[in-house]
């Protein structure tokens, strides 16, 4: 496993709508492996591997670039004001390092009223975000040319835990990106067109999913992505069974059948897949959150699509840990899927 490469997944900027720092380090990492790499409108980046075939499908493998985080929305008086954007806990805010992505990047901290001055009832209350600040511990701001719309992100280092484990920040979806850019590395020719789709916006609306794949109307699309692992005190197993080091997870179903649902003949190819060649994989029904799978199903004339997904505990925090055996058993499924 590349670690050194993880780590600049993680550790570069791509809150969604301002992918571009994520989609240098992947086309540095992937340009002489591959036959054509295209960037539509919305910003994705569409790679193809041509095949050998004499009647070539089209599949498409598709993994998200982007990260949650926040947007400068007003300078004052020397603080920075922020938004959100996609799903972000208030909770988890507070005191967060940042990243502010202008011309130069600034580092600051989220603030709020100190505790020694908040009246009783203020302590017993969640402070919403909007009640935040970043402070970038300068008197004069406007030397720094910090602009409204400016894309804030988390800054926090990716490292090891233990000896399968890693923390880092935008873990959804930097996972799957390296599963992708790891099985285009070590791919040989393949018999079918392959396009592998670094898909943009797609925690604020699979934006970019949306546009990609509707452009090429693949026989078959592979979302790879991340699963909420409910190994953890407070998550019963009746909320999630999903676990760190135990497989891939495959999704049955997504937000109670309004995302993605699984077609029965491809889990069942799925599944004999896995079984065959021995991979260890846990099975998913998701009562809220979706993917990418969920929009590419219903393109034009529907296509057919599933979710494989890497469990991570902490999503959509700073600090989400995955591990290893997962990432390997999903490069593992995913490789079959496109070589079968």
């Amino acid at each position: 496993m590349d670690t050194n490469l993880l780590k600049k997944l993680s550790e570069s900027s791509g809150v969604s709508g301002f992918e571009n720092e994520v989609k240098e380090i992947i086309k540095k990492e992937i340009s002489k492996y591959v036959d054509k790499i295209t960037e539509d409108n919305l910003g994705n980046l569409i790679v193809l591997k041509k095949g050998l075939g004499q009647n070539r499908k089209k599949i498409a493998l598709v993994a998200h670039i982007d990260e949650i985080g926040l947007i400068v929305k007003r300078v004052n008086k020397g603080f920075i004001e922020f938004s959100k954007i996609g799903g972000i806990d208030d909770r988890i805010l507070l005191l967060q390092k940042v990243a502010i992505r202008g011309t130069k990047p600034v580092e600051g901290v989220i603030g709020c009223k100190p505790v020694h001055l908040q009246k009783e009832e203020e302590r017993k209350k969640v402070i919403n975000y909007d009640e935040m600040y970043i402070d970038v511990g300068a008197e004069d701001i406007k030397k720094l040319n910090i602009e409204k719309g400016t894309p804030i992100s988390f800054k926090s280092e990716f490292k090891q835990l233990q000896e399968d484990t890693f923390i880092g920040k935008a873990l959804d979806n930097r996972v799957g990106v390296y599963c992708l850019i790891d099985i285009l590395k070590k791919m040989k020719r393949p018999k079918d067109d392959i396009y592998f789709i670094f898909s943009t916006q797609e925690e604020v609306g699979l934006k970019g999913a949306r546009t990609s794949v509707y452009s090429i109307e693949p026989d078959l699309a592979v979302v790879v992505d991340t699963a909420i692992a409910g190994d953890v005190p407070a998550v019963t197993e009746k909320e999630t069974e999903i676990k760190l080091g135990k497989g891939v997870s495959i999704t049955l179903i997504e937000s109670g059948g309004s995302g993605a649902i699984l077609p029965e003949k491809l889990k069942n190819y799925i599944l004999d897949l896995a079984k065959k060649n021995k991979i260890k994989y846990q099975l998913e029904v998701v009562e809220g959150g979706i993917t990418d799978a969920a929009i590419i199903q219903i393109l034009k004339k529907g296509i057919l699509s599933c979710s494989l997904n890497i469990p991570i505990r902490n999503m959509h925090t700073p600090y989400s840990i995955f591990d290893v055996r997962d990432l390997k058993e999903t490069i593992k499924l995913v490789k079959l899927i496109v070589e079968k």
